[in-house]
């Protein structure tokens, strides 16, 4: 299977806002969300596609229907969240590969490729990390009421606190301690230059995938796209 470098994947997630946010107009976010399609297709991600076309559909329409709606307010309100959410479609897709299919060393080895800050290089792999462990933890949070026959309600703030709020705020501070004890049993506070099993050089194909797009967002910027 063809795999994309971590830096190339990156590179794309620093690049999609940028041009979505100054080229406003729909061909931007469609010429976006094609490229994360193809990204996903190159790493057979066919169930994901699928999930997050429906979901830019859905948000698509409630776009349209905000932008006819006679009630100001509501457009107001609710306008700007979609259009945010639904310009950062794309943007959440190539993410989702980054959690998904990108091991924690891989990304370290590409980011140390660059001779990024090893603060900064820790603050992304971390972040990365911490929500589908996050996810992980709040799934066994909802399995452990259930077995115990506890049902939580918004009409029971108290219970809710206590029986959801407290354990997840707990939850979140274990997991910081242990993604943190983890970095340093991989020596990355170390001085000394990592070695890596994982080949993160840029290859043919990234600098390939790098180039066409980076043409097709200088046209479209310039207007020569229309």
């Amino acid at each position: 299977m063809i795999k994309l470098n971590p830096l190339t994947l990156v590179i794309l997630n620093i690049l999609f806002p940028v041009v979505i946010f100054l080229g406003k107009g729909v061909i931007y976010e469609t010429i976006c969300l094609l490229i994360a399609v193809a990204v996903l297709i190159i790493y057979k991600r066919y169930l994901q596609i699928l999930k997050f076309v429906i979901g830019y559909l859905i948000f698509l329409s409630l776009a349209y229907l905000l932008s006819i709606s006679n009630v100001i307010l509501i457009a107001d309100l609710f306008g700007t969240l979609v259009y945010i959410i639904l310009r950062m479609i794309p943007v959440m897709m190539i993410a989702y590969i980054l959690v998904k299919d990108i091991k924690s060393n891989e990304l370290l080895s590409a980011f140390e490729q660059i001779h990024l800050p090893k603060k900064i290089m820790l603050s992304i792999t971390v972040a990365l990390r911490f929500f589908p462990t996050y996810k992980l933890e709040i799934k066994m949070i909802r399995e452990s009421l259930k077995m115990r026959n506890i049902n939580l309600s918004i009409k029971q703030p108290l219970k809710f606190l206590e029986y959801w709020l407290v354990p997840v705020l707990m939850r979140i501070n274990l997991i910081a301690e242990e993604m943190t004890a983890t970095a340093m049993t991989k020596g990355v506070e170390s001085p000394m230059r990592r070695t890596s099993f994982y080949n993160v050089k840029m290859r043919a194909v990234d600098w390939i995938f790098l180039t066409v797009i980076l043409i097709i967002f200088i046209l479209l910027l310039m207007g020569r796209v229309k």
